[in-house]
């Protein structure tokens, strides 16, 4: 028997001339993303999150599952927790932390994050005076007067390839081209970025690559549609009659016009000028009719397309189509759609809780090494036998964590998970951006307000409370009563 000739092979490798041939190069990265190709993707991701309702959803969905962190420091030494909670509390202001005074702490690292999925990736370059300056993407790059060992991608690398540094350069007047600015060292910046690549890769790519055209093509079908139920709406209302018959008195009355061919009467239609906030009574002659003009715009088969378009849109970003439309699905389909999302957005939120330590690694150190600080934060570590790594180190950063969708159920499952040590209450309370061991200092301070106020609290549910007290009157014998 004779094989045929793409027998033994891969398919996607094989050029049958039915779709684009298969790719015969591995390029780097920086090869297949030139800079001016970079500086148009950055633009036009820009523009579609101004323009484009679906894009900025898509983004703020994403940042507000990914970018939301609290701080969380708790050691045995409490007079430690109070001032390194202090300090970032007081840090955690604009005009404490922000080089231009604008933003905060959690918007700035929102904005960073909203950077990075715009653009691929973005920096924060660290101050001597303890403030952050945003980098944006483009600002990193080569241009006239960089260093000799900057490549086409902004960062300075060595001999060996690896990058030690970031050539900074500002925008012209009117986005007209670059200057020099400075360089940053690898340890000057807090530096992020969306990698397509294991190796190949200097510089992120934004993960909204993939829908930008799928996003302008839908852009301009319902524009298009719109404007097509606009010229339709034009033409409400339309009277038609014979003009053999009611040329005269007929056309006089609404400005209609007869058309006649020879002995043949032909049918005209003229608009009335209708009057949408009142009731129109029309006099109508025999033989003329009135008819509405109805527009299909946009058809049922345009929508349900849309559908799938937009669904496709937002798998750039792993949202699930629930979030869009919550009407389509079910609620248990809503609750597993968020926990598979939340897989997703696990490794997204690992990225900047990285970035956060590196924040407050930084932050730390600097007060540490402040000869004239007034923190006294160094005294107070070494009285506790702890080191400046041993401080960072206990620095947490928890993510918010998802919303509740239905807070009684999903309560009764976490404290059955707690009951059967398939769970435990401190990640129970993270997943849900919240700290166990905060709820009870905060309770602690309510119960003893209450005590002390006279007003008593019942903690626990009334059901086991009862049963408890049950247990406790059979065990005591009846000595109660007695």
């Amino acid at each position: 028997m004779k094989l045929g000739p793409f027998q033994f092979s891969y398919n996607a490798i094989e050029n049958k001339g039915r779709r684009q041939a298969p790719q015969t190069r591995v390029k780097h990265e920086q090869v297949v993303l030139k800079s001016r190709d970079r500086l148009k993707m950055y633009a036009t991701a820009q523009d579609q999150m101004r323009n484009h309702a679906l894009v900025a959803w898509m983004v703020r969905k994403h940042l507000d599952y990914v970018s939301k962190f609290h701080f969380s420091f708790r050691t045995e030494n409490p007079a430690l927790d109070a001032q390194v909670n202090r300090i970032f509390r007081w840090h955690g202001v604009p005009k404490n932390l922000d080089h231009m005074g604008r933003f905060g702490r959690d918007e700035m690292f929102r904005m960073f994050e909203l950077e990075k999925v715009l653009c691929g990736d973005a920096g924060l370059l660290k101050l001597p005076n303890l403030k952050l300056q945003a980098i944006e993407a483009d600002e990193i790059g080569g241009c006239k007067d960089a260093p000799d060992n900057t490549n086409d991608s902004g960062i300075m690398v060595d001999s060996m390839g690896v990058p030690v540094g970031y050539c900074l350069r500002k925008r012209l007047d009117r986005g007209e081209g670059y200057e020099f600015a400075r360089t940053a060292d690898i340890d000057e910046m807090i530096f992020d970025a969306y990698w397509t690549r294991f190796k190949s890769q200097y510089r992120g790519v934004s993960p909204l690559s993939t829908a930008i055209n799928t996003i302008q093509d839908l852009s301009e079908a319902f524009e298009f549609n719109l404007v097509k139920a606009k010229m339709h709406a034009l033409f409400g209302v339309a009277i038609t009659r014979k003009a053999a018959e009611d040329a005269g008195a007929f056309g006089g009355a609404f400005g209609a016009t007869a058309e006649t061919e020879g002995a043949e009467a032909t049918a005209s239609q003229t608009e009335l000028d209708l009057n949408p906030r009142s009731i129109n009574v029309l006099d109508m002659e025999p033989g003329s009719d009135v008819k509405t003009i109805e527009s299909g715009t946009p058809s049922a088969e345009f929508v349900e397309g849309s559908y799938l378009f937009i669904h496709i849109a937002m798998c750039a970003l792993d949202i699930p189509i629930t979030c869009f439309d919550s009407r389509r699905s079910s609620f248990s389909a809503r609750i597993a759609d968020l926990n598979e999302y939340a897989v997703s957005a696990d490794s997204k939120r690992t990225k900047n809780r990285y970035v956060r330590q590196a924040y407050s690694d930084w932050v730390l150190e600097q007060i540490w090494n402040d000869p004239e600080t007034p923190w006294n934060l160094k005294p107070i570590a070494e009285g506790a036998g702890m080191r400046l790594r041993d401080v960072q180190e206990e620095v947490e950063w928890i993510p918010n964590g998802e919303p509740w969708m239905d807070k009684y159920k999903q309560i009764q499952g976490d404290e059955l998970a707690i009951s059967l040590c398939l769970d435990n209450s401190i990640d129970a309370a993270r997943r849900k951006g919240s700290d166990v061991f905060e709820n009870i200092d905060k309770q602690q301070k309510v119960l003893e307000y209450a005590k002390a106020k006279g007003v008593p609290i019942v903690t626990g549910r009334a059901a086991d409370k009862n049963s408890t007290d049950l247990e406790d009157t059979e065990n005591d014998g009846g000595k109660d009563d007695e």
